[in-house]
């Protein structure tokens, strides 16, 4: 059989996918969607609205108190903190680079040999 045969036998030939599909899914009509409370629900009810809901949530801490900054204790740092990198000592600062560094690590190191 040469190779231009076989091309056209297999260009005649349908393929069949491997996956079958079972087709449309019928939804069944005897499941109730009306909402109901968690089981390990702690008051066993809904609540009666969103709203009500939010009053007495908590998420990470309390979502209806409403503080403003200026109110709040300042942070005071304790010894070995920082709030920035250049408070550390210079060992920890980040690494500045030369245009020469900067040239050996865009070519790969190459640079310094050529």
């Amino acid at each position: 059989m040469t190779a231009a045969s076989s091309a056209l036998r297999a260009a005649a030939h349908a393929r069949t996918p491997m996956i079958q599909f079972i087709g449309k899914r019928a939804i069944p009509t005897n499941i109730d969607h009306s909402p109901k409370p968690h089981p390990q629900s702690p008051t066993g009810s809904l609540p009666s609205s969103f709203a009500e809901y939010r009053k007495a949530a908590q998420s990470h801490g309390p979502l209806g108190v409403k503080s403003a900054g200026s109110s709040r204790p300042s942070i005071e740092v304790q010894a070995g903190e920082y709030f920035d990198r250049n408070e550390l000592p210079k060992r920890f600062w980040r690494m500045t680079l030369s245009k020469e560094d900067m040239e050996l690590i865009e070519s790969g190191g190459a640079a310094a040999w050529a």
